[in-house]
């Protein structure tokens, strides 16, 4: 008996490989290492408003390669050992300090090239080529207590800080994260960290700081908003800012140790190098000058693209772990009803939060040099051809730009 004779599924005008929207869907996925089918097809739904059946997804994902570790070992030569193991030697080649572990290089060789490498293989090259990084990431930090929390769902709460460990450079980062995911909903590279100046164009049921100059202010601002946007869930019963020492505001602290291991330990070492190679000068203008445009602009990418990295990296299975684990902060976002969460965010009129960001004076606030040096800087930058900026050719630019521009 034919149950469906007019040949109709639930899954119709499915989207063909060559569709550019599934392509983008599909390769980010890849890049963060989601190989779940069933999984891939339900952020397709969420994130693209793709309905497409799991074995359609995995039928796609044949049509353009993307295969997971055991597809590309399994037809592997020696000339793709050979390949593979410089893909893992690039990934080392950025992180001079030494603090990526084996977990963290094989997902970026994911990330970056949208290879998927067994661990073994990624692990074999690393003792080989770089043993000593074994060794210096041996956890050493003093513990402290902590209590299990209990997500309630996403937006519920964000932590927020900054993080001064490139203040030794000049270029301090502000961050936000949510707290129930960890993951990062925002993250900028500042002139300080130490103004309110970063406004979120909605608000969560609560906001959590510590008490420094800059979160005094944003306490106020925070509070403002939900009297006026909401005021049947009153702050004295429901604060919308919280303080927290440092060390309790769990969510973003855990967050800057991946920063600083993946991302600022190796952006400090490659600035001195500038000024170990006689490149930089920080007490001549011009070169201070120079230095504060165009590295702000690398850190800006390199943090963006940390946080997509970040984001899309899975999080260790923890079964006695409250809320979401053994998927990336990613789909466990997207996905929250998966874990028991719900979508807390409540909205705002992002004409008024327009307003109050120009009042604080906009854009111009976040930039490290004026308006017309950087129209001047830009216009040099750009005959130059510059592929990618990237911290291993950033002081070879700005040897290029500096007879340029003075």
């Amino acid at each position: 008996m034919n149950r469906n004779p007019g040949g109709k599924n639930q899954y119709d005008s499915c989207l063909p490989a060559s569709d550019p929207k599934l392509q983008e869907a599909l390769t980010k996925y890849h890049r963060r290492k989601e190989t779940n089918n069933t999984t891939i097809s339900r952020l397709l739904l969420t994130e693209y408003g793709i309905k497409m059946s799991a074995s359609t997804v995995k039928n796609r994902r044949k049509e353009l390669n993307l295969k997971g570790s055991r597809g590309v070992m399994k037809n592997m030569d020696a000339a793709g050992e050979a390949e593979a193991e410089q893909l893992i030697l690039n990934e080392m080649s950025k992180d001079p300090a030494q603090r990526a572990g084996v977990g963290t290089i094989q997902a970026k060789v994911a990330y970056n090239t949208g290879t998927h490498l067994p661990r073994h293989l990624v692990s074999d090259v690393m003792h080989i080529h770089a043993a000593e990084g074994f060794e210096k990431r041996e956890p050493t930090a003093k513990k402290i207590n902590r209590v299990p929390k209990i997500p309630l769902g996403i937006h519920h709460r964000w932590a927020g800080d900054g993080h001064d460990k490139l203040y030794k450079i000049g270029f301090p980062i502000w961050a936000v994260v949510d707290d129930a995911t960890g993951k990062y909903l925002g993250g900028w590279v500042v002139p300080s960290n130490r103004m309110a100046n970063i406004v979120a164009y909605c608000i969560p049921v609560q906001f959590t700081t510590d008490c420094g100059s800059e979160t005094t202010a944003l306490f106020g601002l925070i509070n403002a908003l939900r009297e006026i946007f909401h005021p049947d869930c009153p702050v004295n019963e429901l604060p919308a800012h919280v303080y927290l020492r440092s060390i309790h505001n769990i969510s973003i602290e855990r967050s800057w140790l991946r920063l600083r291991l993946d991302f600022g330990d190796n952006a400090v070492l490659f600035f001195y190098r500038g000024i170990e190679d006689g490149i930089y000068n920080s007490n001549n203008a011009d070169h201070y000058s120079l230095c504060q445009w165009l590295w702000p602009m690398l850190l800006r990418q390199e943090l963006a693209e940390f946080i997509e990295f970040r984001n899309g990296t899975k999080m260790r299975k923890n079964k006695n772990k409250p809320g979401p684990s053994g998927k990336s902060r990613d789909e466990a976002f997207t996905l929250h009803e998966d874990w028991g969460g719900k979508n807390f965010l409540m909205p705002v009129d992002t004409s008024v939060i327009r307003s109050i960001r120009e009042a604080m004076g906009g854009d111009s606030i976040l930039n490290f040099v004026n308006e017309d040096f950087a129209a001047r800087a830009q216009e040099k930058y750009d005959t130059l051809n510059i592929t990618k900026l990237t911290m291993e050719n950033v002081w070879n630019v700005f040897s290029a730009m500096l007879p340029l521009l003075f």
